[in-house]
């Protein structure tokens, strides 16, 4: 059996139906040899689709106990037989012809180029998907956070860092990992015809809240690389409505002491209710909140300051 010019590997947990999105995008591409290898942990209906896929693609697909994203892609890339690796997660469908120009840009790049980042588009297929909390990625120029829906590395460069960092048990992994292999002395090169679609998944208040957590690890990520702070609001927030939000949260916090402080809290419930309705508008800002105390919580486990 040859070996592959690009190995593409796809982290997932128990998403079936954009899973096999993921599939049907990468059974379309042409031009270049390539192999895909899926990291599962067991999901009864993941397996299903993998067995009735493999007749049409090159898959592998490779089971581990953990659930989480990080030891899943580590696990995928190690094993993959191609000198470069592209990352995609499964709620990505590839475009057509995406591999082909991911591999003629490394033909064409520096040698020191370890890194392609392609462009990310909202799924055509999901217009219509509305929601206060509805979730989608979208990437149209070089973007140092680097999310994972869209990145090709040379597997030498992954090898030099040691890929994906364990201490990311939520969310920052992948912008970690592209800023390990740059201070490491690659470089990266944006190629805007190289295009992932990413669903646009509606998620309810109550998953939205359940998700939170795994924001307590983002802080690391800014702690280990301050290079990011300029991309977030003031240097120093998630998002702007943190701004008012964290107010909310001191406010919530000094109340016992004295009922005085809850007047910090009315600003952002007002703000968010202004722009966004009544029942969205108090849900969003229920969340602003939370999501202010996790990063509160990660950026003292990790001390640095990320709100």
């Amino acid at each position: 059996m040859s070996e592959p010019r690009i190995s593409v590997v796809v982290p997932t947990v128990d998403r079936v139906m954009l899973l096999e999105r993921t599939l049907r995008g990468l059974a379309a591409q042409d031009g270049v040899d390539f192999e895909v290898i899926v990291v599962h942990d067991g999901d009864a209906g993941v397996k299903t689709l993998l067995d009735a896929w493999s007749p049409r693609l090159p898959l592998r697909a490779l089971q581990v106990p953990e659930r989480g994203a990080v030891p899943k892609r580590n696990v995928g890339w190690r094993a993959a037989r191609a000198p470069f690796i592209a990352f995609t997660d499964d709620d990505c469908e590839p475009a057509p012809g995406w591999l082909r120009t991911a591999a003629k840009a490394f033909d064409e790049a520096d040698p020191n180029v370890d890194l392609l980042q392609g462009r990310v588009d909202a799924h055509p297929d999901d217009g219509d998907v509305a929601g206060a909390f509805k979730r989608t990625i979208e990437v149209h120029q070089h973007y140092e956070g680097y999310p994972n829906a869209n990145l090709v590395y040379r597997r030498s460069a992954l090898e030099r860092v040691g890929g994906y960092d364990d201490a990311y048990w939520g969310a920052g992994e992948d912008s970690d990992l592209a800023h390990r292999v740059i201070e490491s002395g690659g470089a990266v090169r944006y190629v805007d015809d190289a295009v992932v679609w990413h669903a646009v998944r509606a998620v309810s208040f109550q998953d939205h809240m359940r998700s939170l957590p795994r924001w307590a690890n983002a802080p690391l990520s800014i702690k280990r690389h301050p290079q990011l702070r300029p991309l977030i609001p003031y240097r120093i927030f998630w998002k702007k409505s943190h701004t008012t939000g964290a107010l909310a949260l001191l406010g919530l916090v000094l109340a016992p002491i004295n009922l005085r402080w809850l007047a910090l809290v009315a600003p952002h419930f007002v703000r968010r209710m202004r722009k966004n309705g009544a029942r969205a508008g108090a849900q969003l800002a229920v969340a602003d909140i939370a999501e202010v105390a996790v990063t509160v919580a990660g950026s003292v486990r990790y001390r640095t300051v990320f709100i």
